[in-house]
């Protein structure tokens, strides 16, 4: 799985390198089923003359055979504010003058973080080239049409740390700060019920003025907010 994550990122690397105003398209991988089959099988014979005219001939042949199936569940990405965290990764990564084109930089910083930001996009960890030009000794590599990118061995905690931002983008929310609100309610007294009522909740700062109403269980909005009347019986 870890094979398939790291030249699943390297393919879409190698697009954004050909054309860095296109779209990656990553794939969350849930899970996966590997069967391998083997088999083999002996066949043996023994020619013998009882004339003593020839030699006893002896003939083992032995065939084998390995057959492996892969089954990975895929979960495509197709929120599009998400898809363009992404963009905006890899074309940090390349250093694309796209980047300046609008403001989804700073909603990238806000998503990772400040803390965070300086390291989740780590430069100088891969090679582009042709498909002659991948070293023999390359740890990963991923191709899209002539173009090839690859990671030798003292690159490969740059594309594990680039792979764990892209990961994050994909499945985690952005960070927002939140605080616990403890809000008071009064109402007029009224026997056998509670004067006061206080409701506990989390919010994301900066904390509204008034809460966002909310309908419980079994009520119903009310409707026509005016003068309501019923007229008298005849």
């Amino acid at each position: 799985m870890s094979d398939l994550r790291y030249k699943h990122i390297l393919d879409n690397l190698a697009m954004m390198v050909r054309n860095p105003a296109t779209v990656p398209n990553p794939v969350a991988i849930n899970g996966g089923v590997v069967q391998i089959s083997d088999s083999g099988s002996g066949i043996g014979s023994i020619t013998w003359n009882a004339f003593g005219m020839a030699r006893t001939q002896y003939l083992l042949n032995f065939t084998g055979s390995r057959t492996v199936s892969e089954q990975w569940s895929l979960t495509p990405l197709h929120n599009p504010e998400k898809l363009k965290l992404m963009r905006c990764a890899f074309q940090l990564l390349l250093n694309s003058d796209l980047v300046h084109s609008d403001d989804t930089e700073q909603k990238l910083r806000a998503f990772l973080g400040d803390d965070e930001f300086a390291a989740a996009i780590p430069k100088g960890w891969f090679g582009v080239g042709t498909k002659h030009q991948v070293p023999r000794d390359a740890r990963f590599c991923g191709s899209y049409h002539d173009v090839y990118v690859w990671v030798m061995d003292d690159g490969l905690d740059g594309l594990s740390r680039f792979y764990l931002t892209i990961l994050r983008i994909a499945l985690l929310e952005a960070n927002q700060r939140t605080a616990h609100v403890t809000r008071t309610y009064e109402g007029a007294p009224s026997a056998g019920k509670l004067k006061t009522t206080e409701v506990r909740s989390v919010e994301q700062l900066p904390i509204q003025n008034e809460p966002t109403p909310s309908t419980g269980a079994g009520e119903f909005p009310v409707t026509g907010q005016g003068l309501q009347f019923v007229p008298a019986g005849r």
